[in-house]
């Protein structure tokens, strides 16, 4: 039985004449005669009778043409639905990130998201890159935010931003007044790294390599877990770091601390969104990832 031939149905039973029905189709009256016979064939029941010129519904036709008013119905409820899903965003949003995007980055942008849209329900777990991975391909996350794109069957990996690094210093430093540094400097200066293992030290790492820096070149004071332990190292003077330009906006405009760009390409790593390859996202989800990239552009666009 093909659906199609119900609203045929439901249209001649309703203008009362298979020629009405086929104008408001705008195919033929054969057209329609055919639909009428062919979903008689495929209930095997007779659903019309003709009296002169009216029709007259017989018992499995009035059965039938209440079926498919009730489809009918259902239909036009879907529609309004589906126009309602466009209008309204709601429903959960469960997001996993790793440390980085999910210190430095999501916080601001989900709150501001949570505020324009209060009927989502924002969820954000910081973990581990791999944790965050494996629980999109499970479907307990619905999107995640990483620092590392991992190829892994059944999942999909695009840019989200560009995370730039910086060497930040005290205010009285002897570097403080200079605003970019060689990446060969670093090792004449007591250095704080972040542990194994971390973004930010993977990219440095790269880079020294790049440089032909070995590690044994450094004077690497201490070794912290959070970036956070990083930056209060260097307030106390313990030595000079780099870190995420995100991490340290406000003690630079404040004046408490000042970042110095590294020469030639500079240091930066990239943040990606990790999605389910073989999932439609979730209107929140699209929601949030359309959001995102708008303020990250304007916010791009305001620095330049």
């Amino acid at each position: 039985m093909d659906l199609r031939q119900l609203h045929t149905f439901r249209l001649v039973v309703e203008r009362g004449s298979f020629s009405a029905a086929a104008e408001e189709l705008e195919i033929s009256q054969p057209a329609v005669s055919l639909q009428i016979r062919s979903l008689e064939e495929a209930l095997g029941h007779r659903l019309l009778d003709r009296r002169g010129r009216t029709l007259a519904l017989t018992e499995a036709g009035e059965a039938t043409n209440r079926c498919a008013r009730r489809l009918h119905t259902l239909e036009e409820d879907l529609v309004r639905e589906l126009q309602e899903l466009d209008r309204h965003i709601s429903g959960p949003l469960l997001l996993g990130s790793s440390t980085g995007p999910g210190e430095l980055v999501l916080p601001r942008l989900l709150g501001e998201f949570a505020a324009a849209h209060p009927q989502v329900d924002v969820r954000l777990h910081v973990i581990d890159t791999q944790s965050v991975c494996d629980r999109v391909l499970d479907e307990t996350l619905q999107l995640g935010v990483v620092g590392a794109a991992r190829p892994q069957r059944g999942l999909t990996f695009e840019p989200f931003m560009r995370d730039e690094l910086v060497v930040i210093v005290r205010p009285d430093h002897e570097l403080a007044g200079r605003g970019s540094i060689e990446l060969e400097a670093l090792a004449a200066y007591p250095l704080i790294m972040q542990q194994e293992g971390s973004g930010v030290r993977a990219v440095i790492e790269a880079a020294l390599r790049a440089a032909g820096i070995r590690g044994a070149d450094l004077l690497v004071t201490m070794e912290l877990g959070l970036q956070q332990s990083v930056k209060a190292a260097v307030l106390d003077g313990f030595g000079i770091t780099v870190i995420s330009r995100l991490a340290v906006e406000r003690e630079i405009a404040d004046g408490n601390l000042v970042g110095l760009t590294v020469e030639g390409d500079g240091l930066a790593r990239q943040f990606w969104i990790v999605q389910h390859a073989h999932r439609t996202p979730r209107r929140a989800v699209q929601a949030f990832t359309e959001f995102a990239q708008q303020r990250l552009v304007a916010a791009r666009d305001a620095a330049t």
